[in-house]
């Protein structure tokens, strides 16, 4: 071990120091697959307590194995044959003093590697690199800028070297590119068993998956609700940072990533299912007859593969990697970026995300959703803790059917896990017993194509990208922060009231969030009366227009009409704006037409009603953030614009009925459902009735 294994280690992440200390977990050693697999077949034989063997993790890509025990003797505990083996002194390894959150060990191997960027213009490049005997593994990675670069003979320190080359003139960052071993964010006590798939439907759209009535998650979140509105677009993908995957006839794929080995097949180990288990909470297709439906069903999975499974519930990755596989995500287009995972601070991993904003969708940044850890503990994991500091990034919780924290002690019985809660927690989603998709065939957790206990704040984080990608399919402008703003603002408050440090805002509510994102929004009643001796049939119509949404919206005018059987236009209302009345965001207006009276087909004895209503507004997209980074309570709406004010004319909305013999029951006619003004508030209201030849206007 060298120097820099004192309690006192360190490395530089954004700036700032993150204290190390070594490893009381884990040893490594560098050995050639044969001297691996001599390792791991002596290793149970060997081992000191044959009821707690020590834990063999093959690190394959780097040449490592690595021992894990739980007792605190590390060193002493391994296997006598495994000590001699390989290179005797091995590679440093150390751990997280705090603030990762997790309750389950992490190693950071250091195998002689570090990421250097020297500021543009210096010469300090060469000198420092031949000084500290450094070799340029490659260029302009993992951004652009950065080198990789090994220590002599790829065996030296590589931490002490870093610290001392971040610390010198004419280095914008250097730090050590750490193999990272992590816990999976799925928490398990074994493996998941596939049970049977029941049958079932939801409510408003019912698609025949059969595993669609188990899906409690997507019920609780009011994905059926929402899909009236949207089920996503082909033209949105969705990028599940993972493990990789591959084809699954449940979801659709676009073009992915294995950032490991630099190439496009994001193809996983056998064993690796997480990825493709996300992936089916995403964008599972829905009424295709087969497995689940996803939040965004009709949205495509993009396969970013950034670790994979090294055996015991642990993955390995570098910081390198991960970088580079967010930014190809974002090269690629992919419009939401899933993160079901957790590592160390890290500043290329920052400046990746970082990059997803600045570059992403053209500039308007790309949505980031990040699980907080399964720790059940005060502390949200990495990279979730980012969230204050870069927009359109949301730390994802889990909760339970109960609408609880998901906690060792809710009310779910999964008493192995929690999830981690803190300041920087903005919502939660479900996170316990998700059916999902499984590899298909005989890999990942069940052997069959669908598993139904999928679990963590790595199921609940694809729900939340999810629910991205449904919102920028309703709206394709919007900017990264307008989605956050949209998912923070529409959330059901859980908890104290406000945000708290369990639930952030609350739990996500699909349904809303799209209300939210549409620019306007409508509730239309109808029905039939009878006037005069002769029983002449009209109808009667309460029309409300509101703003449920972030945006300023302007009604310019609506024309509502009543229709002939052949089509023709019967009756007609018109309202023209000059200008019309303004809903301010976030505000409950809304502009509502109560008792417009137009002539209609028939009589008492048979009788029939045609309408059609439609409309044109100006809109004003937001200029700053609801919720600026880090703030706990939204900012109040800046000054109209009226210069960048957008005119767009809604879709027609049409409704009919039909009777005869006797008079219906007053209420809504077929069309729309009634909504309730957003916060009770009542709006600008035009009453026009033709029978008393009234019109009475109220501006409030």
């Amino acid at each position: 071990m060298s120097e820099t294994t004192e309690a006192t280690a360190y490395y530089y992440a954004d700036g700032e120091r993150v204290p190390l200390a070594p490893s009381t977990h884990f040893v490594a050693v560098r050995a050639t697959p044969e001297e691996a697999e001599e390792l791991s077949s002596r290793s149970a034989a060997a081992s000191p307590d044959p009821q707690h063997p020590v834990q063999v993790l093959r690190v394959t890509d780097q040449d490592l194995v690595v021992f894990r025990v739980d007792d605190a003797a590390a060193a002493t505990a391994l296997p006598a044959g495994a000590r001699a083996a390989g290179d005797a002194g091995g590679p440093d390894v150390y751990e997280p003093t705090a603030g990762e959150g997790e309750d389950v060990p992490s190693a950071l191997i250091d195998q002689g590697e570090l990421i250097v960027k020297f500021e543009p213009g210096t010469d300090a490049a060469a000198r420092l690199l031949k000084k500290h005997h450094l070799e340029t593994v490659q260029e302009d990675y993992p951004e652009p800028g950065a080198s990789l670069v090994r220590t002599a003979r790829g065996q030296d320190s590589a931490l002490a070297i870093a610290n001392e080359l971040h610390e010198q003139a004419g280095v914008e960052y250097a730090v050590p590119n750490f193999v990272r071993i992590s816990p999976r964010l799925t928490s398990t006590l074994e493996e998941l068993v596939e049970t049977a798939a029941p049958d079932g439907t939801g409510p408003a759209f019912t698609p025949n998956d059969p595993l669609l009535s188990a899906q409690w998650g997507i019920a609780k979140i009011r994905c059926p609700e929402a899909w009236d509105i949207s089920r996503g677009s082909s033209a949105i993908s969705v990028a599940v940072i993972d493990e990789g995957g591959n084809a699954h006839e449940d979801y659709v794929l676009a073009p992915g990533f294995d950032a490991r080995f630099n190439d496009p097949d994001p193809t996983p180990n056998p064993a690796d299912g997480h990825g493709v288990a996300c992936a089916g909470i995403v964008a599972a297709t829905a009424h295709n007859g087969r497995g689940v439906a996803g939040v965004a069903p009709n949205s495509r999975v993009r396969h970013i593969r950034i670790a994979y499974g090294i055996g015991g519930g642990y993955w390995s990755t570098t910081d390198a990697i991960i970088a580079a596989g967010v930014r190809k995500a974002v090269d690629l287009g992919a419009d939401v970026l899933s993160n079901s995972w957790g590592s160390g601070a890290s500043t290329v991993v920052a400046n990746a995300f970082r990059y997803a904003q600045t570059n992403g969708r053209g500039g308007r940044g790309t949505p980031i959703a990040a699980a907080t850890g399964n720790g059940d503990s005060l502390g949200v994991g990495y990279p979730a803790r980012l969230s204050p500091s870069i927009p359109g990034f949301l730390a994802v919780g889990a909760s339970n059917q109960w609408d609880q924290r998901k906690s060792r002690t809710s009310l779910d019985g999964e008493t192995w896990w929690g999830s981690n809660y803190g300041p920087e927690v903005d919502v939660v989603a479900p996170g316990v017993k998700i059916p999902t998709t499984d590899m298909m065939g005989s890999g990942g957790y069940s052997g069959g194509n669908y598993v139904n206990t999928f679990n963590g704040t790595s199921s609940a984080t694809p729900h939340v990208a999810g629910l991205m990608a449904l919102v920028l399919a309703v709206d394709p402008g919007l900017r990264s922060w307008e989605v956050e703003d949209i998912i923070k603002l529409t959330a059901r408050d859980l908890g104290a009231g406000g945000r708290d440090q369990h639930f952030g805002f609350g739990r996500i509510d699909a349904r809303a969030a799209l209300e939210a994102a549409s620019r306007i929004w409508y509730s239309i009643q109808v029905s039939p009366v009878f006037l005069g001796s002769g029983g002449d049939t009209f109808i009667r119509a309460n029309i409300r227009i509101y703003n449920s949404g972030i945006n300023t919206v302007r009604l310019n005018g609506l024309v509502f009409r009543s229709h002939a059987p052949d089509g023709s236009v019967l009756d007609q209302f018109t309202f023209a704006g000059n200008p019309g009345p303004v809903m301010l965001a976030r505000s409950g207006h809304d502009v509502r037409f109560t008792n417009v009276l137009l002539r209609a087909n028939g009589n008492r004895s048979r009788w029939s009603y045609n309408w059609s209503v439609n409309w044109g507004y100006t809109f004003w997209r937001p200029g700053t953030p609801v919720h600026p980074l880090g703030a706990e309570e939204p900012a109040n709406a800046g000054a109209l614009d009226e210069a960048r004010g957008l005119n767009e004319t809604a879709q027609t909305i049409e409704g009919a009925d039909s009777g005869g013999d006797a008079s219906p029951e007053a209420g809504p006619g077929t069309g729309t459902t009634p909504m309730d003004a957003p916060n009770g508030a009542d709006g600008d209201r035009i009453t026009v009735d033709r029978a008393s030849k009234a019109i009475t206007i109220v501006v409030r």
